[in-house]
Formats: structure tokens, C-alpha cells, sequence
């Protein structure tokens, strides 16, 4: 039985606050550290004691170093994890060991796995170690059974600590800085004004005063009751789980010492902590991991389930054929412990678009140690400053889930696949087998029947690839993710659908991405003050625009199209439908616009037709002329296809070939495709999927929001400057002169991989390190295969913070990409490159860079 001490931290009770904390696990105490320490007057209230309750109480307590990391905001948050952790080990004297982690793969999967974390890691430390030689693990840890180990990396920057001591720190050094720290004391409700604001907190303790709640209650996120709510809570995107370890006494063995490092095992899915006086050993098999029972009512009490040797023991082989020695282990206790999880394996912070004023910090997915501090430190931001300033937020904002993703059932469903993938390095091919099939097109049975392979965002099914021809007997979905050496699955089938794209013409289903009506007296100019680009056009034509916030980077890119004077659709990134609305909400109740937004994501069938022989079709389907003076780029028009109307055509392809993508109401879906895939046989029509579509954007230098831009890159840093109007007033255009009149001290460039095989060699993915003259200077943000250009194509960023980053000092270097360990010379583009057409026109929104 684990005892905790209790230390009570109860002060005199206090009613107003500025910032209100429920929860006093490591996210809660992180906060209140943060924030107390910018002056803010918190309060924090803990159900518990603090850091005894829920996933802090049953932590074993480790740290996972940034390495560990492959997105660039998450290796920064855990490095400000790490770096508040080791300041408060110095101030006190709760158990803090750098012990290092070892990182083992059986697998050629894994061992490219290991290749690029190494990659990552000796920019940062030097000391980070690869070792191909089973004797030489063996000599380094005789307890571990090494004969099938391919590759070892050892990271020296990993920590074991106890989590309750640092919480109870962080608490006590929060109160130091003024914050009230109530224990044995609980939320029983959250009071919303009538505009959906906050202004009180109900407790055991009283009421107290605030406009700022944050929801870090970890499992129990979201389940406070808020009266005025259509469910009386704010509806979360996590669930609770169970994880299980064993607490066993020390290996039988003089060489185990307390900094002896972490083990896991990547392929065997274990870890194994062992020290001088006890061994934790875990597993996370999906079969072992269990969601707990699903709340038929609003009470916030979770089952803690008993814990389940049954289900522990295929993981248990696992351990003992990795540490044969655990199996001479006397006895040792299952423990069962309980941590929530969301939909993407991404912790979510911000403010809920459902109440204003509530802010959560939930759904840490096992790795609430190595996240929490510096996710403590982003959240102060937003709430004391409106913007994160350390890192990037876009991957953990709350922004980045709909309704469905709170779904219970959904996430019952998704959850244990998360958790078991608690050490796995995800990639932005990574598709989850579960929960699948819950969005789709009206049309996913004909693109199914025409060898479609899917794959989810945002609960959306969109066709990634089609197969030579359809199978009926193998599912459709993808799952797992793209190999990482050598050509994928897919290459053939999208090398096809790339010429036919090119060539003839293709035809894509972009049904997913988020659209929205704009109208009301007041829209063109709300739209004007929100987008950096003039969107004063005439009616008729459609405009690339950014949306930029205060400091000048992106709140969003899309495409506005004028329906009428006071009328706009706008057509922006999947992964935006919430964020998008939630901001065009916001500063039109803000500038006391009268502009109604209207999410018409679901409504709308979307089909993109790309490529030389688009025109022709289009005319044969529409009965209109279809030239460049008709209707040239850029421009949009309510057409009919046979009988269906209300169709939006738009002269965008979002990849810079010819063509349009056609809008049509969902009840009229299936006719209008069935007509354009009938007239297409004429041109050789073929299906694409998305993977055509960003080798077509990336050869062209097209960068997307979410893989290549963000909230901290702006239009000068990207190559969209001449997409900005500084003749109207706009949200960041401050931000912008500034810049401008500084110079930029990063900037996007298109790289071209020389001396690439890709037959046997490792294939970018994003996140490998770009050399300058020997000196890391930048990372890739996106990759693809350039089929006209024959090699490897990456988007990246150049860095110079000392002293900016111009044309002539890009031109000037000399440059090597490091893939997986591999250096690989690479040629530098600041401009989009000129590519044969065989069109004999250019689409006048070609280059998207200048």
C-alpha cells in the first residue's frame, strides 16, 4: 500500500480571486507556480492533499527528456518542464536523479525511430549515445536479456523524482508568491453570467470572486457543474483510463544503482525502472488497458477499478523476457492507476469556447510530469498576456476539437489505443485503428468502391491513395503509419494519380476542410479588419487571405469568396473548424459587428478537379464557357450541373494547378458526382487522394497551416508578404511594420535533397535538423517526393536570431538535411520553382511565393 504524507496548506479563506485552480496535481501547482509568480492572485482548491490524488498520487515519477519528442512545441514545453523541475530540486530536497533513459529496438522500425531522436538530441547534448552492440549492453546492463536488441539510444537527460514532494514544493512556493492554497476542499460549481462569462467559483469553503477558472482536475476535467450549461458541464475531449506497473523490491543484483537509467523497450511496448532499493515495471499492451465505466450521471466520482494480473500478464512476459531477473523477484503489487487521455495523444490547454473564462489544462496521456510545467507556464501566458510567447500552442489548444470528440462512446472507443501508445513516436502519417468511420462524405461508398484508402481528421474519413482497384475484402481504412525508410505502400498509386493530376486531370474529395457562410451589413467590414489581405473585391471573386493576431502570426490562412455585397464563404484547413469560428465570434461581438458566421462545414460536398483537362470537363458539365477570360483563377460562381444547383465553383486547386473545386449541397452529392466521373472518361479521369495533393503543394512551395505555418510565423517570415494590404487597417498590421522595418531572423525556404535512394535510404517526415556550413540553422517543417523534380522536396525554416536572416545569407551557405543520422546535401530555394506545364497557361496564383 503506497502512503502518502500530507501536508496541509490551508490558509485564511479568501473571496475573489483572479485566477481560480481546481486540482493540486502537477498541472494545478504548475499554474499556480506560474501565475503567483506574475503577480496574479490565485487560488487553488484540492479535493485530496495536494499531489496525492488522481494519476500525480500514483506517478512512478519519471520525466521523458525532450529528445523524446518529435514535434518542435512539444520538445519546448518539456524542456520548460525540466528546467522548473531541476529549479525547484535546488531550492529543496525531495529526490531528483538525472538517471537517463535507454531507448531499445528489435525492429528496423524502430531503430530509424531511434536514428532520429538522435538526431535530434546531439544538437542540445552531446552526450547522447547509440549503441549497436549487444556485448557492449550486455556489459553496461548484465540484468537484461540484449541478444535481440538492434539499436540502443541512451538519452542522459531523463529524471526520476517524486511527484508528490515537487507538487507540494511548487504549492508552497506558489503561496510564497501570495497564492491561497486550500486542501480537503472541492469545486461543487461554476457560476456563468448572462454573456456565458465566469464570475464565481461555489466550494466547500465558500464562494469566491473570479472571471478566470482552470479546469486541472485531471480525470475528473469538465465533470464541475455549471447550471446554465445545455449538459451542465463543459463538454471535454478526454477520458479516463487505467494504466497498471508493478512496485516490486530491488532486482537480485549488485548492478543496480539508483541512477541506473530507465528502460523502454519500444517494440515489447515496456518500461523498467530499477534502483537500489525497489523496481517498477510497466507494460501498456492495449488488451491490458481498460476505460473506465462510462457516468450515467453528473456525478464526478470515478470507480477506481481493482487492479487485473490477467490482464497485465502478456505485458508481464514481455518484462521478464527483457529482465529475466524479475521473474526471481519475491512478490511485488499490481498497481492500478487512472489518467485521462483525448482523442490525439496531445495534452489541451486554452480557454473552452463554451464558457468564457474556463480554461483547462487536462488530458496529459501518461506524460503529465514531462508536460505540465512548461504547459503551466503557456497557460499563464494565455491568461496573463491573451497569447502563448514560449511556444507554439496550436497542437495542444483546446481549439483543435469539435463536439464529436467529447462524445463519450468515441472516446471509450479510442482511448486504450492512445494509452498504449503512451512511448510511441507518432508522425504525421500516424492513423489510429479505432473510432473510425464517424464523418464522411456522401460519396464514401463510390470513392470506397474506386479502391479508396482512407484516412481520419477531425473525425472526417478522406481518401488518402486508391489502390489499384478495390478490394472488398480488405477494410479501407488506413492504420499505423508510413514506413520510415525506403518507399512507402502508396508510392506507385501516387506517382499515377500525380500525372493524372498533372497531365490530364484528377479529381480529389475535399469534403473535410472547414467552410463557413459570412453574411449580415457589417461583414465586409469585419472581414477587412480580420484578414490581412483586401478582401474588397468585386462579387464574384475569391481572395487568399491570412487572418493574422496581434503580434502578426497566423490565426488561420483560407480562401473568402464574394457572393454578394454583404455576403462571403470562406474555406479554411480541416483542422480549423472550431478555431476558426471561435475567433470570428469572439471580434465580431468584440467590434459590435453586425455579421452573422455560420459553420456550413457538413453541409457541403467537396470535389477539387485539377489539372490541364479540368477546363474541358467543367465545360462538358456545366454548359458554360469555362476560358481563362470566362472564368479565369481566383474567381467564384453558383453554377448547376445537370439537374443539381446551388453549386460554388472556385478557381483555387490549394496545389497551383489548374482547375476548381466544386461546392455542392450534400442531398446532390452522389448525382453530381456520378455526372463528372461519367464525362471525365473522356479526358482519362482519375481518382487522387490527399497524399497527391501535398506532393503537388510542397514541389510548388506551398506551405499549409498546421504542418508548415502557425500562431508564431507571420506573412513575412513565409513569402506571403505581397498577399498583405498595408493600405487597410487590420489585427496584427502593427506587428507586421515592425517586422518589416527590423528584418526577420527566420524565414521559409524549399529544400532539394541530393543523393537520395529512395529505395534503401530513411525518408524526411518534418522535424530533421538543417545544417548551414556545419551549424544547425533550421528545421523541416513538411516533406514529399517532387515527381517532377525527381527527389525529395521538404519545406523548412532558416533561424539566425543574432543577425536576421536575408536573401544573401541564404545564398551564401552551404547546406546538409540530417535524416535519421544521414547528412544529405540539399539545394535552396527561396522562391517557388518553375515547373514544365502541359497546360499552355500558367493559373495566375502558380507562385505562391515572392
Amino acid at each position: 500500500m503506497l502512503h502518502f504524507q500530507r501536508r496541509f496548506l490551508s490558509t485564511k479563506f479568501t473571496s475573489s480571486a483572479d485566477v481560480v485552480i481546481c486540482g493540486g496535481g502537477i498541472s494545478g501547482t504548475s499554474l499556480a507556480y506560474h501565475l503567483a509568480k506574475r503577480g496574479k492572485k490565485v487560488c487553488l482548491f484540492e479535493k485530496d492533499a495536494v499531489g496525492c490524488s488522481g494519476a500525480t498520487g500514483l506517478s512512478a515519477g519519471l520525466v521523458s527528456a525532450p529528445i523524446f519528442w518529435q514535434d518542435v512545441g512539444l520538445q519546448t514545453i518539456a524542456q520548460e518542464s525540466m528546467n522548473l523541475y531541476s529549479e525547484m530540486a535546488k531550492s529543496s530536497k525531495f529526490r531528483f536523479v538525472k538517471c537517463g533513459r535507454t531507448y531499445f529496438a528489435t525492429s528496423m522500425t524502430n531503430e530509424i525511430v531511434l536514428r532520429r531522436m538522435y538526431s535530434r538530441g546531439i544538437v542540445h547534448n552531446d552526450s547522447v549515445e547509440l549503441i549497436d552492440c549487444q556485448s557492449e549492453m550486455l556489459a553496461r546492463w548484465p540484468f537484461l536479456q540484449t541478444e535481440d536488441i538492434q539499436l540502443a539510444l541512451y538519452s542522459p537527460e531523463d529524471v526520476a523524482l517524486d511527484p508528490v514532494a515537487l507538487c507540494q514544493h511548487l504549492a508552497a512556493t506558489a503561496k510564497d508568491y501570495g497564492a491561497q492554497i486550500y486542501e480537503n476542499s472541492t469545486v461543487s460549481e461554476v457560476m456563468l453570467g448572462d454573456e456565458g462569462q465566469v464570475y464565481g467559483i461555489d466550494t466547500t469553503h465558500g464562494f469566491v470572486e473570479t472571471s478566470n477558472f482552470v479546469d486541472a482536475a485531471g480525470i475528473w476535467s469538465g465533470s464541475h457543474l455549471i447550471k446554465s450549461l445545455p449538459h451542465q458541464h463543459v463538454q471535454t475531449a478526454i477520458y479516463p483510463c487505467t494504466y497498471s506497473y508493478i512496485h516490486t523490491s530491488k532486482l537480485p543484483t549488485g548492478a543496480v544503482i539508483d541512477s541506473t537509467p530507465i528502460f523502454n523497450d519500444l517494440d515489447a511496448n515496456i518500461m523498467l525502472r530499477t534502483t537500489s532499493f525497489k523496481t517498477l515495471a510497466a507494460g501498456f499492451a492495449e488488451d491490458s488497458i481498460r476505460p473506465l465505466a462510462r457516468q450515467t450521471n453528473n456525478s464526478t466520482t470515478w470507480v477506481h477499478p481493482e487492479p487485473d494480473w490477467n490482464k497485465f500478464d502478456p505485458n508481464l512476459d514481455k518484462l521478464i523476457h527483457r529482465c529475466p531477473m524479475l521473474g526471481n523477484v519475491n512478490h511485488g503489487d499490481l498497481i492500478c492507476g487512472m489518467e485521462a487521455y483525448t482523442p490525439d495523444k496531445l495534452p489541451t490547454i486554452g480557454e473552452s469556447s463554451q464558457a468564457r473564462g474556463y480554461y483547462m489544462m487536462c488530458g496529459m496521456n501518461g506524460q503529465g510530469l514531462s508536460l505540465a510545467g512548461g504547459l503551466g507556464k503557456l497557460l499563464s501566458e494565455i491568461i496573463c498576456d491573451g497569447v502563448a510567447k514560449t511556444a507554439d500552442v496550436t497542437r495542444v489548444d483546446v481549439g483543435r476539437f469539435v463536439d464529436l470528440h467529447a462524445n463519450s462512446q468515441y472516446l471509450i472507443e479510442r482511448t486504450p489505443e492512445v494509452a498504449a501508445m503512451t512511448y510511441s513516436n507518432l508522425y504525421h502519417s500516424h492513423q489510429c485503428h479505432t473510432a473510425r468511420n464517424l464523418r464522411m462524405a456522401p460519396i464514401y461508398h463510390q470513392l470506397k468502391d474506386a479502391g479508396a484508402v482512407f484516412g481520419e481528421i477531425m473525425g472526417y474519413e478522406r481518401p488518402l491513395w486508391f489502390a489499384k482497384s478495390a478490394q472488398s475484402h480488405k477494410n479501407a481504412l488506413m492504420r499505423g503509419q508510413d514506413t520510415l525508410i525506403g518507399k512507402p505502400e502508396w508510392f506507385d498509386r501516387v506517382a499515377s494519380e500525380y500525372e493524372a493530376c498533372r497531365e490530364r486531370v484528377g479529381l480529389i474529395d475535399m469534403s473535410s476542410f472547414a467552410k463557413y457562410d459570412i453574411t449580415g451589413p457589417d461583414a465586409l467590414k469585419f472581414l477587412q479588419y480580420l484578414c490581412s489581405a483586401n478582401v474588397d473585391e468585386p462579387i464574384g471573386t475569391t481572395v487568399y487571405t491570412g487572418m493574422q493576431h496581434q503580434q502578426g502570426g497566423y490565426v488561420t490562412d483560407c480562401t473568402l469568396s464574394r457572393l454578394g455585397d454583404n455576403k462571403f464563404f470562406m474555406v479554411a484547413p480541416t483542422i480549423q473548424q472550431e478555431r476558426c469560428l471561435v475567433w470570428m465570434k469572439k471580434w465580431a461581438e468584440k467590434l459590435g459587428s453586425k455579421v452573422h458566421v455560420q459553420d456550413v462545414t457538413g453541409a457541403y460536398t467537396a470535389l477539387d478537379l485539377i489539372g490541364p483537362s479540368s477546363r474541358y470537363l467543367m465545360q462538358d458539365v456545366t454548359g458554360l464557357s469555362m476560358t481563362s477570360n470566362e472564368f479565369p483563377t481566383f474567381r467564384c460562381q453558383e453554377i448547376n450541373i445537370g439537374m443539381a444547383t446551388g453549386i460554388r465553383a472556385i478557381s483555387v486547386t490549394h496545389c497551383g494547378e489548374l482547375g476548381w473545386v466544386i461546392y455542392i449541397p450534400n442531398e446532390m452529392a452522389q448525382n453530381v458526382y456520378d455526372k463528372v466521373i461519367s464525362a471525365g472518361q473522356e479526358y482519362s479521369l482519375q481518382h487522387a487522394g490527399y497524399y497527391t495533393l501535398r506532393q503537388l503543394r510542397i514541389e510548388k512551395f506551398y506551405v499549409y497551416w498546421g504542418q508548415d505555418i502557425n500562431a508564431t510565423v507571420t506573412p513575412v517570415e513565409c513569402g506571403r508578404l505581397f498577399r498583405v494590404d498595408f493600405k487597410k487597417d487590420f489585427i496584427g498590421k502593427a506587428a507586421l511594420e515592425e517586422q518589416l522595418e527590423r528584418g526577420v531572423s527566420k524565414r521559409f525556404v524549399q529544400l532539394l535533397i541530393d543523393n537520395h535512394d529512395k529505395e534503401t535510404d530513411p525518408w524526411p517526415q518534418g522535424g530533421e535538423t538543417l545544417y548551414r556550413d556545419g551549424r544547425p540553422c533550421g528545421l523541416t517543417t513538411s516533406a514529399a517526393y517532387g515527381f517532377t523534380l525527381g527527389c525529395q522536396v521538404c519545406i523548412a525554416v532558416i533561424e539566425n536570431k543574432e543577425f536576421g536572416v536575408s536573401a544573401e545569407f541564404i545564398n551564401r551557405g552551404s547546406y546538409e538535411l540530417d535524416i535519421a543520422g544521414k547528412r544529405f546535401a540539399v539545394r535552396v530555394n527561396l522562391h517557388s520553382p518553375t515547373l514544365p506545364m502541359i497546360s499552355s497557361e500558367h493559373p495566375l496564383h502558380y507562385r505562391p511565393t515572392q
